[in-house]
């Protein structure tokens, strides 16, 4: 692993004498979605614990859900909690530890006037071992992102090694870097009609109701689906107290030329958000999970998460709802942000608002290992995608 032997080129070894602050280094590793940057940086992590243990390796990421499902994975043992602070003690660790491994560093808010993070800046600066793994096309909201050339610069100025790494494999999507290079061709560049490469599962719903049916169906084969969808309806994030179901929020209409499940035009398609808290019935059984954990428990397919409970996540089914604040018109793609329920976005222009809808998109699109199933809310876009994806969905799974 190229990362490990850096890292012990700028570590000192157990027992040695601490390394001088002059031989520190930065590594980022840049890679797009599912070219396996977090399973790297966990098992990074691991190695340096064993290999390292006095510098004091953490693991730290903006990324609440991502946060929450690591510490999910190591409940019950309260000093390995320890190794995943919150995104708030980055500049304390900076200060106390020997090494740091940083993922989804896109998401770090970026200093007064657009400059570097001010996290990155102190991590820089400070601490023997940084490791940051980043996709520059994952910053989803103004204010965020930090560039691997800005780092470089950084580490440079503050007298530091910098190592460059990339990585262009793709361990999502059955291995298929061709389904990954789809995506960011449908969004970034020219689409292209998708062919069915390396054994990716890619099909084009015909409605929303005939979505929710292979949901349930892919479901009950005891295989992990979920479905997303861009924020475009709001999200009631309040219930009573005794509540036992969520509300729909979600509400999409039938069109009159959609009849894939043989439902009449004009019905209403109508379905939760994540559930903000746990829910639970009467009995106390769970009905929802919390939403930083819908991916991976039990009941999280009868809700839709949006960007903020998908990102850094995967599953092996994808249900994508792509929604009116991004169409598809006159050969390019267009931006509506009064569309949107996102505060941290609509209040942009469209121009502005495009990149981080096309952003937001491409992590939606590329969650699925095994499957994707697309529609849009829009007849336009949802027609401009027939043509591109052969392959309508299948009655069943």
């Amino acid at each position: 692993m190229r990362i490990a032997a850096a890292a012990d080129r700028h570590l000192p070894a157990p027992g040695s004498p601490a390394a001088p602050r002059q031989s520190g280094a930065v590594i980022t590793v840049h890679g797009g979605p599912g070219s396996g940057k977090t399973a790297l940086a966990v098992r990074l992590l691991g190695r340096l614990m064993r290999t390292h243990p006095t510098a004091s390796p953490r693991f730290i990421t903006p990324s609440g859900t991502l946060r929450a499902h690591l510490l999910d994975a190591t409940r019950g043992h309260t000093a390995a909690r320890e190794l995943f602070p919150p995104a708030g003690a980055l500049r304390s660790a900076a200060q106390q530890c020997g090494a740091l491994v940083i993922d989804e560093a896109q998401r770090l808010n970026r200093g007064p006037g657009g400059a570097l993070p001010p996290d990155i800046a102190a991590v820089v600066a400070q601490v023997p071992l940084a490791v940051i793994f980043l996709d520059e096309r994952q910053v989803i909201r103004p204010g965020e992102g930090v560039t691997v050339d800005e780092i470089r610069q950084a580490a440079h100025a503050a007298g530091r090694i910098h190592h460059p790494l990339e990585l262009t494999g793709s361990f999502r999507c059955s291995g298929s870097s061709a389904y990954t290079a789809w995506v960011d061709a449908l969004l970034y560049a020219d689409p292209i009609v998708w062919a069915g490469q390396a054994g990716y599962d890619l099909a084009l719903a015909g409605d929303p109701f005939q979505l929710q049916q292979w949901i349930e169906q892919v479901n009950d084969a005891e295989e992990t689906v979920r479905m997303t969808a861009g924020f475009c309806w709001p999200w009631t994030r309040t219930r009573p107290r005794r509540a036992t179901a969520l509300p729909l929020d979600i509400k999409i209409p039938a069109k009159d030329e959609e009849s894939a499940t043989g439902l009449a035009a004009g019905q209403t398609w109508r379905a939760a958000w994540n559930a903000a808290s746990a829910l639970n019935d009467t009995d106390g059984a769970l009905l929802a999970p919390h939403s930083q954990l819908w991916a991976s428990h039990t009941g999280g397919h009868q809700q839709v998460s949006c960007i903020y409970t998908a990102q850094g996540l995967e599953y092996q089914h994808s249900g994508v709802i792509i929604g009116p604040d991004l169409t598809w018109a006159n050969d390019r793609w267009t931006a509506h942000p009064e569309k949107s329920e996102d505060e941290n976005l609509n209040y942009l222009t469209p121009e502005e608002y495009l990149s981080y809808a096309l952003n937001t998109y491409r992590v939606l699109l590329t969650r699925g290992t095994h499957t994707t199933r697309i529609y849009s809310t829009d007849p336009a876009t949802q027609g401009f995608l027939r043509t591109l994806i052969p392959q309508s969905m299948p009655a069943k799974p």
